[in-house]
């Protein structure tokens, strides 16, 4: 039996969960068929990689970027219906997949979406959109309370990071500083350079280096523009974990990221900034604590975050100081919050899907 899937990644921790489900469809269905866009592990199941037009965040790119969004939506619409698939599967971008689901849901598709859009924290209007979703599967349990306009059933499928949890952890921490300033374009050229001047001003009369791992070749040639002339501060194309695993202290961009650093038991400063009109629209729209993943998990700050005007090196230094100081303290509330995490688990989805597939 042969199932066609059409799929849309925007980003790179999109691959890994898009690559990791669509594993767990081939494995209990056999033979599968996947259309759509991806890069990284998605690519193995021959994804198209061309989605920079989709690799916008915030309010005002989309904005600008919005009638060549929309033809791009449009012309994968048209590819699903065209090639007549089975499911669709939309992973996190909810603004740009939803219309998708939506068109979809009216020709009788199985919609998929993975990674439950934060209306917690922000536009709770959206929840009305997950009528068109027949299956929500959220990473964490506090998820599903804001799942109950899902078409058929919203389902935790845990975090697939926890998988390669004993991955993060083990070697001996040296003076090594992890610098992830995000995966996209802007968030390098937003926060890398305020990095660079904290870490330099952290390692002043000290023996400390920095690493910066990049996603593939073309964001490592974006981020070696910044650090040809930094002595102590090397990048390359390398899985955060690798670095993760050896370092003392880490400055992360808000967003996955932020739960690598906590399996890896890291103290870790989080930062985040955008241009002024994106964040004066998301201050009066956010109604949520925290931003951060492992202090939402936490229900505390176990991660300062230092967010626009905040984020100053002054800032960033004296939170790494307070880290490097009592890093066996945050460590183990680090590990707290990781332990409430469950392994990814992708058996009651499959089994609800079975009937349909079989179909």
């Amino acid at each position: 039996m042969s199932i066609k899937v059409g799929i849309v990644s925007a980003e790179p921790s999109g691959d890994l969960l898009g690559s990791k489900l669509i594993e767990q469809i081939k494995d209990k269905f056999g033979d599968i068929e996947v259309i759509g866009v991806g890069d990284g592990d998605l690519s193995h199941f021959d994804t198209s990689k061309n989605r920079k037009i989709i690799e916008v965040m915030g309010f005002i790119d989309p904005m600008k970027n919005f009638f060549n969004i929309k033809k791009f939506q449009k012309k994968l619409i048209k590819q699903f219906k065209d090639k007549q698939i089975d499911i669709f599967i939309g992973i996190d971008a909810p603004d740009f997949n939803f219309e998708i689901h939506k068109q979809l849901h009216r020709e009788n598709i199985l919609t998929v979406h993975v990674v439950c859009p934060s209306v917690w924290a922000w536009r709770k209007g959206r929840a009305k959109k997950f009528k068109f979703v027949d299956y929500m599967l959220c990473l964490f349990p506090f998820e599903l309370d804001y799942c109950k306009e899902v078409n058929k059933e919203a389902l935790c499928i845990g975090h697939p990071l926890l998988n390669n949890k004993n991955l993060y952890t083990g070697d001996d921490r040296d003076e090594l500083i992890c610098l992830l300033p995000g995966s996209r374009k802007s968030e390098i050229e937003h926060h890398l350079p305020v990095m660079i001047k904290s870490f330099k001003l952290f390692s002043e009369n000290k023996k400390f280096k920095a690493i910066i791992p990049a996603y593939d070749q073309a964001t490592l040639e974006l981020i070696s523009a910044y650090i040809k002339n930094e002595a102590g501060i090397s990048a390359k194309v390398v899985k955060a974990r690798d670095i993760l695993r050896k370092a003392s202290l880490a400055i992360c961009c808000s967003g996955t990221a932020t739960l690598e650093c906590m399996l890896a038991e890291i103290p870790t400063t989080v930062v985040y900034k955008t241009n002024l009109i994106n964040y004066w629209i998301y201050k009066i729209l956010v109604n949520a604590k925290f931003v951060a993943l492992p202090n939402l998990i936490a229900g505390k700050q176990i991660m300062r975050e230092l967010l626009q005007n905040k984020m100053s090196a002054e800032n960033i230094v004296a939170d790494m100081k307070n880290n490097f100081e009592n890093k066996e303290k945050i460590s183990t509330e680090l590990k707290k919050a990781s332990n409430l995490l469950t392994k990814p688990n992708f058996s009651r989805f499959l089994d609800q899907i079975n009937d349909y597939c079989r179909r």
